[in-house]
């Protein structure tokens, strides 16, 4: 096999079995070699400039590839298929790409065209050109709502991958009358600005935004309880430390072992012994967002009478 398709075929195992004429010629691949392996079966052709090593199946990775390769210039990944390539969110139903470029269509994927995609905008994640996560957050919220834009940020921020000012500051760099995306991101970051940094889970950012969305106080998140000694007692989900309220959050697999179970409540018992007032709800619970409200203001408004009382 002769050196140039060696190194053609090594180029594409690295883009998941998906490679351009260009690229063949780039590395010395004479056209007429490379139409003559087409022809033999050794790569199909995709679109346009664009081929597959026969037989390879790199899926949904070889699929962003593909749509990037087509397209060409400063083209990525983008919006539900860049925030599921870092891990934000579940496999997207349909390949969606970013570019600069005017004009062209893509039969099977969606095609953002952009005014304001700029290099410093794309990473890459395994090997595929893919918009950073600030950016994909900034763009995902439209088409794919505010919910969406709202977990991407949670999970990236959970994750260390980004945070709150890069966001803002992205947001803030693209943001212009009839720029799409802009809105909902621009309200993801007002309503966590209001929040006492990330949450450790899912189910705590759905509380939070149940705080926010009924007009309640926002509580501190993972909030340290000290003894009078100043001896850490136990760290809550939440808490209102002047009206002496802890909140804890229960999900799906809580506690499932009787160990951390009993741990849970000999610290329950010892800050009800200082006074504290412990509320615990579950992810059932907080379908019924009204109840929980209504729970929340109620001990609200008891322990800060007492308070006055004392």
């Amino acid at each position: 096999m002769a050196r140039g398709r060696t190194e053609l075929l090594a180029l594409a195992a690295k883009q998941h079995g998906v490679l351009t004429r260009s690229q063949a010629l780039e590395l010395g691949v004479t056209g007429s070699t490379f139409h003559r392996d087409v022809e033999q079966g050794l790569f199909e052709q995709v679109d346009r400039g664009v081929y597959r090593v026969a037989g390879s199946s790199g899926g949904l990775r070889a699929d962003a590839m593909a749509a990037v390769l087509t397209i060409g210039g400063l083209t990525a990944a983008s919006h539900a298929t860049a925030a599921w390539l870092h891990g934000l969110a579940e496999p997207p139903r349909a390949i969606e790409v970013v570019t600069t470029r005017p004009g062209r269509r893509l039969r099977d994927f969606v095609l953002h065209q952009s005014t304001d995609l700029i290099t410093s905008h794309v990473t890459q994640i395994d090997s595929i050109p893919t918009t950073t996560v600030a950016r994909t957050i900034v763009d995902i919220g439209i088409p794919h709502g505010l919910g969406v834009a709202g977990h991407c940020l949670d999970e990236a921020r959970r994750r260390g991958l980004v945070d709150l000012e890069a966001v803002a500051e992205l947001r803030a760099s693209v943001a212009r009358q009839g720029r799409n995306g802009v809105g909902p991101a621009k309200i993801i970051i007002a309503q966590r600005s209001e929040w006492d940094g990330a949450t450790d889970s899912v189910l705590e950012d759905r509380f939070a935004r149940l705080i926010q969305s009924y007009g309640l106080p926002m509580p501190l998140s993972q909030h340290r309880v000290r003894d009078e000694a100043g001896k850490i007692l136990a760290r809550v989900d939440f808490a209102f430390p002047d009206q002496k309220i802890a909140i804890e959050l229960d999900g799906a697999a809580y506690h499932n072992d009787m160990e951390s179970f009993q741990k849970d409540r000999v610290r329950q018992n010892s800050l009800v012994l200082m006074g504290w007032t412990v509320l615990r709800f579950t992810f059932w619970d907080l379908l019924a967002e009204d109840r929980v409200a209504d729970t929340i203001h109620a001990a609200l408004t008891r322990n800060t009478s007492r308070k006055s009382r004392i």
